[in-house]
């Protein structure tokens, strides 16, 4: 058993910032706390052998965990970075000379430009706030409680399977609320879907719960974040179950390898700001996308080589089908244009609709095999040399492993050019087949 105490506390200095073009200098006194939290959190685990012979063991373990901060609290609080340092608005080149023939510092709809999205644009004001139940406090900070179980078994000596259960929770999150509008400003409306044969059903059905905010209030921003409780219950739960086995003979044989799956629960089915918060506000993920299998072993050769390769199969990324509505597309529901349309004609707004259920489609599962062969030379008492042939993906798999969301003429297509680069970054196609030849010089 054990008690963590944990103690965070940020600042942001005094700052000034000189005239640009299009902003008057700026003064920010330093502010403090942000954030200022303490939080206890308890760890407790507990083993036992079950049949009183050190073969099979379960084990328990739960404890509350503190999110992860660096300056993701302390940097949004920075004046600077709250007040509004860009916007958007629309443009409308009527006379095709690629040039917004406007006063594009004016806030207002003039020339070719429509209105700016944030009318405070440029000005010495703190748009974005954070609550002190969100700032400072005891326990205020997020954070989640991790149950894990497992039950260790010695098949023989060398042989051994273990199965577990896995639970997390969460809490303490944060919303974002616009001050300055509420529910009834929002006006809903619905869109059909394009026809499209790789859209659920071929497309053309309906997509509703969708709103836009009244003209009247479009670009009023008075952000507040606080704590997601003063509104409704968001929940964030994950269950994992998960079997391995591992093996070590006296050969120097290894083989070893396990399957885990599990379901994750999102939901936060409250209104904040507008009543599109509640389309697709719960979400399943379910056991097939968080499925994995891996499997590794070696296999020493006579002369000094060994064998040793590893195969993994993992599902392949969600698809998303993220339509950026025209204002055409939306005004037959909607009764009006959008409100980022202003008073120009024609619109060039959109709304982004979602096409497709979250966690409900995803790409083909991707199997990767990777081998190495390795030759082992002792030179003296102290040199040791390991040469190493590597082929990555061996079966030169071409699984997908990331796609562009944007529905669209590029909808689906793997983002990148491959390379060790994107890989890391979750992006683009497994890279081909690759022979790598290294070695490893120890003294």
């Amino acid at each position: 058993m054990g008690l963590r105490f944990d103690y965070f506390n940020s600042y942001v200095p005094e700052q000034h910032v000189p005239a640009g073009p299009w902003v008057p200098a700026r003064n920010f006194e330093p502010v403090r706390g942000v954030p200022l939290w303490k939080d206890v959190n308890p760890r407790m685990g507990a083993s036992y052998d079950l049949f009183g012979n050190a073969r099979t063991a379960l084990k328990v373990s739960l404890g509350r965990y503190v999110g992860v901060t660096a300056l993701d609290i302390a940097s949004p609080n920075n004046p600077l970075r709250t007040s509004v340092n860009t916007v958007n608005r629309t443009w409308n080149d009527a006379n095709t000379n690629y040039v917004p023939d406007c006063d594009l510092s004016s806030t207002a709809a003039n020339g070719e430009c429509g209105v700016m999205s944030n009318a405070n644009f440029g000005k010495v004001n703190i748009v974005t706030r954070y609550a002190d139940d969100v700032l400072r406090g005891f326990g205020a900070r997020d954070s989640d409680w991790d149950l894990a179980t497992e039950v260790h078994h010695e098949l023989r000596p060398g042989l051994s399977v273990t199965g577990g259960y896995y639970r997390n929770w969460f809490s303490h999150f944060r919303v974002t609320d616009n001050l300055d509008v509420t529910a009834s400003d929002y006006s809903p409306y619905c869109i059909i879907a394009p026809v499209d044969p790789r859209l659920p059903g071929g497309g053309g059905y309906e997509v509703c719960g969708l709103a836009d905010v009244v003209p009247a209030r479009f670009g009023q921003v008075h952000n507040l974040i606080t704590q997601s409780s003063h509104y409704g219950t968001q929940r964030l739960v994950n269950n994992f179950l998960a079997a391995t086995v591992n093996t070590r003979l006296r050969s120097g044989v290894r083989f070893g390898g396990g399957v885990d799956t599990g379901r994750t629960v999102a939901d936060n089915c409250f209104v904040i700001d507008s009543p599109q918060q509640l389309l697709n506000c719960h979400v399943v993920t379910p056991w097939s996308a968080n499925l994995q299998l891996k499997l590794f072993g070696s296999y020493p050769l006579p002369g000094g080589f060994a064998v040793s390769g590893t195969l993994q199969n993992v599902a392949g990324p969600e698809i998303q089908a993220n339509y950026p509505a025209p204002n055409a597309a939306i005004v037959p529901s909607l009764g009006r244009n959008l409100s980022a349309c202003g008073t120009r004609a024609p619109c060039t707004a959109t709304a982004t609709v979602p096409l497709i259920r979250p966690q409900t489609q995803f790409e083909d599962r991707r199997t990767q095999v990777d081998v190495r062969l390795s030759k082992l030379l002792r030179i003296g008492q102290k040199v040791r040399v390991q040469a190493n042939l590597d082929v990555y993906n061996v079966l030169n798999s071409s699984g997908i492993l990331g796609i562009n969301t944007t529905y669209g003429s590029q909808w689906r297509r793997p983002l990148g050019a491959g390379g060790a680069v994107a890989a890391a970054s979750g992006t683009a196609i497994l890279d081909g087949r690759l022979i790598e030849v290294s070695g490893q010089l120890t003294f």
